[in-house]
């Protein structure tokens, strides 16, 4: 027979589980406790329950080992990046979380997948391809690592780390499942952001989703698109998955997500001088902006260790960061939509001496 991997279960799930092996359903609740407030990594240590169901369980189920492999410290920001290894069916695998802190904020930066098959021209862990989905507990375990790492609580939970979050869509469900129960880190839906490059469907199922009675603890849950250029040509080029996806059906989902949820829109623009900053830009980008209530946050495009495409090719011989964040343009084109009434944010570039900024998660160690 075999063994199930026992984090993954939502409380739900695991209240079935636990009837099936002739328990009361309480235990269901005393268990999940353990495993995701306590983070208890063996059987044997999970509390209120007696021998004998510690016994079933070790028959039934495994408490899977995600392994720390390396903490690497941002010497410029409060940033750590945490390199972890998970090992399945005698293959090892490598991924990256990050912790942000930053004004009395402590931000972790979860993945849904180990690579990517989006393929973005402008992401390190694009370029890396797709080697596999992680399952509802390897997306959790990757905060209950840091938190027992670090000691530091999540304030936010943002999953815009390796990987395309609707992608992996039914173990994120379960995920925020998980990490939103009170038996367990209860974290406030409030406080969780879901990044997605946009998939027709998969937005206004996702409003549906978490706005269900049956999902009540995900109902504030709040959406980022990656969006990064408002012409269809320039982000096809850019995003591959867009041509299948395009901007107007998109829009019209966000749309019907607003309608279903109330929660404001944020839409993550990253700036690549003389390609997406023109006049025409600014214009459709006001216009967005008063489609639904949302902001849009500017990302300083950040050098990745990758040979870049057309028409992204112009910045490959760009590496210097300073130069990025100085040029005048990039103040110029915010300056702009802030004159429109746009509420517009430049986003730090946390961790981008380490690899750890957006766009930059591609399994590199620090070198010593």
């Amino acid at each position: 027979m075999q063994l199930k991997n026992l984090i993954n279960f939502t409380l739900r799930d695991l209240e079935n589980e636990i009837i099936i092996l002739g328990e009361p359903k309480y235990r269901a609740g005393q268990i999940f406790s353990s495993l995701h407030k306590k983070n208890a990594r063996s059987f044997d240590v999970i509390s209120a329950i007696p021998v004998s169901l510690k016994e079933k369980l070790k028959e039934n189920f495994f408490i899977p080992e995600l392994k720390l492999l390396e903490v690497s410290d941002s010497v410029k920001f409060n940033t750590k990046k945490f390199l972890f290894e998970l090992s399945e069916n005698k293959r090892k695998y490598v991924f990256e979380s990050v912790l942000i802190s930053e004004n009395g904020r402590n931000t972790i930066c979860i993945s849904t997948q180990i690579g990517c098959n989006v393929g973005c021209e402008f992401c390190a862990t694009g370029k890396m391809g797709f080697s596999k989905n992680l399952s509802a507990g390897e997306i959790v375990q990757q905060v209950y690592e840091i938190i027992s790492n670090t000691g530091i609580i999540p304030t936010n939970l943002v999953f815009m780390g390796m990987g395309e979050p609707f992608l992996n869509y039914a173990n994120l469900l379960d995920a925020l499942k998980i990490l939103t129960e009170p038996y367990g880190l209860g974290v406030s839906s409030k406080k969780i952001t879901v990044s997605t490059v946009g998939f027709t469907e998969k937005i206004s199922k996702f409003a549906d989703d978490i706005s269900s009675e049956e999902n009540r603890n995900l109902r504030n849950v709040k959406l980022a698109l990656s969006l990064h250029s408002t012409d269809n040509g320039l982000r096809e080029s850019i995003i591959p998955t867009s041509v299948r996806n395009r901007l107007p059906d998109i829009y019209n989902e966000l749309v019907y997500f607003y309608r279903k949820t109330g929660n404001k829109i944020t839409y993550e623009y990253i700036f690549f001088n003389g390609l997406n900053d023109s006049e025409n830009d600014i214009k459709r980008l006001v216009k967005l902006s008063r489609m639904v209530p949302s902001n849009i946050n500017i990302i300083p495009f950040h050098p990745i260790d990758f040979k870049l495409n057309k028409p992204l090719d112009i910045f490959n011989k760009e590496k210097d960061l300073n130069k990025l964040l100085s040029n005048k343009n990039l103040f110029h084109f915010i300056e702009k939509l802030k004159e429109n009434k746009v509420t517009v944010n430049l986003r730090s570039s946390s961790g981008v001496d380490i690899n750890a900024a957006c766009g930059q998660l591609a399994v590199k160690k620090t070198q010593s």
